[in-house]
């Protein structure tokens, strides 16, 4: 066997070295005890705004049954069903309100081992996101359930009185505020995946077709209500959602 001189054990060194991280690295054991912290974080957030959400939560229920159509009767069914209505909007309420914490807490725990253009990436989306879905939520609260709720409770109100149980309207309330909320941040799916190469403004434009396509198909599933006015209004949403966030790429030049 050739010996090794001292010039290429100097040379193999530096090559090993060269491919290590510069940052510092933690034993397994802090990286651990780091992700311990954050969830324990996580959850005493989230715990704090659901009782808040609950000590609040009659306000919240007055506010989403005042854009109930007029006439509408509230009825509570079963024994607890307004109380456990109350603990449901609490979570939702806590969940929204918790979820840029909860975010935050784990791109900080990835963030140290993100190369510096990808925490130039990611930040941008945890301002942008958080907004999006309060938008979305908004929008859906005073111009989409309004209107679903107009043509689903009104539709035979000619003949029979309107009466629903206070647990089945919240639930149907939120689920729409959820989904809307969802739909909005889809200029944040298509940045991140033109961040990590899959598509760029020139393929998204060029795909205008199937995008337009696709958004009519996802306004009908995502609606509840089968008349095409709602399911316009959700598609047209995408549909604007989309060109725009294709603009905003092709500004960015990515």
């Amino acid at each position: 066997m050739k010996p090794i001189s001292t010039k290429e054990l100097e040379l193999y060194e530096k090559n090993n070295t060269d491919g290590e991280p510069s940052g510092p690295s933690l034993p397994i054991l802090e990286h651990l005890n780091e992700l311990r912290t954050k969830i324990i974080i996580s959850f005493c957030v989230l715990f704090v705004f659901t009782i808040i959400g609950f000590c609040i939560s009659k306000e919240i229920i007055r506010l989403l049954t005042q854009i109930a159509p007029q006439g509408t009767t509230f009825l509570q069914i079963k024994p607890g069903e307004f109380f456990f209505t109350n603990v449901k909007v609490a979570v939702f309420f806590g969940l929204s309100i918790a979820s840029p914490v909860i975010i935050w807490q784990l791109v900080s725990f990835i963030l140290p081992g993100l190369k510096e253009n990808e925490k130039k990436t990611i930040l941008p989306i945890l301002v942008s996101a958080p907004i999006l879905f309060c938008a979305g939520v908004l929008f859906s609260y005073f111009f989409l359930v309004p209107s679903m709720l107009s043509f689903l409770l009104g539709f035979s109100k000619d003949i029979i009185l309107t009466s629903i149980s206070i647990e089945s309207y919240i639930s149907f309330t939120l689920m729409i505020m959820a989904i809307c909320g969802c739909a909005f941040l889809l200029p944040v799916v298509i940045f991140i995946l033109a961040n990590v190469g899959i598509v760029n403004s020139g393929l998204l434009f060029k795909g205008w077709r199937y995008a337009v396509l696709v958004s009519v198909i996802s306004g009908a599933i995502l609606t509840p209500t089968p008349d095409p006015f709602n399911m316009g209004i959700v598609s047209g949403i995408l549909i604007g959602l989309y060109f725009i966030s294709c603009g905003v790429l092709k500004i960015c030049r990515k």
